[in-house]
């Protein structure tokens, strides 16, 4: 006898009611999607964002909203689990089969511990309550390389990857049969995922884990699983082993997608340039501290000035976020900020952009000191300076519709004399980026894909045309057809407008691809820095080669995670 499914997706469909329910015909988003996935085994669900992947995988949880109606069947140990809809699904939800949810940085509840919801997920189930749920949690989260300490902090306390490697805990919580990982690496260093993949392929292994990848990175794919599939348009448009696919693909669209991922074997040295442009943005020394003397100063002032009484606190230790950072960006040019999470990238982001407080050193744009600037002197450098975030689901607000959200950086900077010049503008900036706004332009942001938020966020921001762009890992949501358009876009923006580019990105293999130099940041220091070449091929730190052995390559022969 043969070994049944641990999952099987037969003939599963998806349609969703239209946006006006008293004309127009329900849109078809999954069609007839067949999938197997053994126990034990890995499969890789691939393709570009709002092609159906992820409403695949919710469906198969019984987690679409009211306005979605699905046909076909979700076998686990062959029992259809959607048959009666959520009477059906209940039972199996994260006890048979679990999922890792994208947007892991708002997964969370704010106000409660993680050790805390990672233990109602095991007293809901009854897997373990009291002390043992306790020591439980602890070992989850050192599962996936947080501290037992961890469970006592609150979401806020995290970093982005250190959020998801706790969501991928809470999944792994009921010890499910079938896990589906809806881009379970999106906001990982390289290193952090190398680590969370290697993970999962020894749950996958050890335990018989079936496993669905979701993920817009071919590299992931082929480095994590066995088998693959490629959608398209809501259809599986080709499906096999990943060395096939990657060395004979049958598809022209499974064979783009390969071509459109960047590879560490395909740097080339660049040639010298012919002047040395004039520097646009220019940080030396740069320090910030949290809970540094100064707040605690300003605090204890307060203290004295709003009570009579004694007060014997004493101030907090300074502790280093930054430290000794020095950056420079050129007109034109791109640099990338590379180094695991945690290690001060966003920070000192924040700090060129004054948010966050500096406590030493120098930062210059244009030519002007800005660590002393107040609100009102920041103003009118705030229409050259703008920034993508990291988090699509927290940057977008959820009651401005596309066209608006990408209208209001005109607006606060009045430019434009009317609505028809602002909408045309914004609609151009959606073009950039590679959305219709005529299709788009009056969705809100629940309504669209995870990437498609993100392509959103990063038109709002290059509808100013900027001097100087700062780059929060700006494409690390979005699959790598559409990541090589948005990347060739800012290369094209920063060459045609003499746009500066400073870009965090985990993604080593798309900075040495795109960036003019790359520095390679560790707790709050520069450790190293360069041309792309250099640093791929003579990296002078250990730190760096680290790095770069854990990036993913999208040829399966080339390195396996295990």
């Amino acid at each position: 006898m043969t070994e049944r499914n641990a999952l099987e997706l037969r003939n599963l469909n998806v349609w969703f009611d239209p946006r006006d329910r008293h004309s127009g015909e329900p849109t078809h988003t999954v069609k007839d999607v067949s999938l197997t996935v053994a126990p034990g085994e890995r499969v890789g669900l691939v393709g570009e964002s709002g092609c159906g992947k992820t409403t695949t995988i919710l469906a198969a949880m019984g987690l679409l909203p009211a306005s979605a109606t699905v046909g076909g069947e979700v076998l686990i140990d062959d029992r259809n689990v959607i048959a009666h809809g959520e009477n059906s699904i209940r039972a199996h939800r994260w006890t048979d089969i679990a999922m890792v949810f994208q947007g892991a940085m708002s997964a969370f509840n704010p106000v409660k511990t993680v050790g805390w919801q990672i233990r109602e997920a095991l007293e809901v189930h009854g897997i373990a309550r009291g002390r043992i749920a306790v020591e439980r949690t602890r070992e989850l989260l050192d599962l996936v390389g947080l501290s037992a300490g961890s469970d006592a902090s609150y979401p806020h306390q995290l970093s982005g990857g250190m959020k998801q490697r706790a969501v991928i805990a809470m999944a792994l919580a009921c010890e499910p049969k079938v896990l589906l990982a809806d881009e379970p690496t999106t906001a990982l260093d390289v290193m952090v995922q190398d680590q969370v993949l290697r993970l999962l392929v020894r749950l996958s292994t050890e335990l018989g884990l079936a496993l669905v990848l979701v993920t817009h990175d071919l590299g992931v794919v082929a480095q994590t699983c066995t088998r693959a599939a490629v959608m398209r348009g809501g259809e599986i448009v080709e499906e096999g082993p990943v060395d096939d696919l990657y060395r004979r693909p049958a598809h022209p669209y499974t064979r783009a997608l390969f071509e459109s991922t960047p590879n560490l074997d395909d740097i080339r040295r660049a040639t010298a340039p012919d002047s040395t442009p004039e520097p646009l943005l220019e940080v030396s020394n740069l320090r910030v501290t949290y809970g540094d003397l100064a707040r605690s100063t300003r605090r204890r002032r307060f203290s004295r000035a709003t009570s009579s009484a004694p007060t014997n606190s004493e101030p907090t230790k300074p502790t280093d976020a930054v430290a000794d950072v020095d950056i420079s960006v050129a007109e034109g040019e791109l640099v990338a900020l590379v180094g695991q999470s945690g290690c001060g990238k966003t920070t000192t982001l924040q700090a060129i952009l004054g948010m966050q407080p500096v406590r030493s050193g120098s930062i210059r744009i244009d030519g002007v000191e800005t660590t002393g600037l107040g609100a009102r002197e920041w103003r009118p450098l705030r229409r050259n300076i703008q920034m993508i975030y990291q988090d699509p689901y927290e940057a977008l607000d959820g009651r401005l519709r596309v066209e608006d959200t990408v209208i209001e950086p005109l607006l606060v900077h009045r430019i434009g004399g009317s609505r028809r010049e602002r909408r045309d503008l914004a609609a151009e900036s959606l073009r950039d980026v590679g959305l219709d706004p005529d299709v788009l332009a009056s969705r809100y942001p629940h309504e669209l894909s995870g990437g498609q938020r993100q392509r959103v966020a990063i038109a709002a921001s290059l509808v100013l045309r900027p001097r100087l762009l700062l780059a929060d890992e700006p494409v690390s949501m979005l699959d790598v057809s559409v990541r090589t358009g948005v990347l060739e876009l800012l290369d094209r923006l920063r060459r045609e407008y003499r746009m500066g580019i400073l870009m965090i990105t985990h993604d080593l293999s798309t900075a040495a691809a795109y960036a003019d130099r790359i520095i390679v940041m560790r707790d709050g220091r520069i450790v190293e820095a360069g041309e792309p070449w250099q640093i791929v091929n003579e990296p002078a730190a250990d730190y760096t080669r680290k790095l770069l052995a854990s990036v993913p390559s999208p040829d399966p022969r080339h390195h396996h995670a295990s």
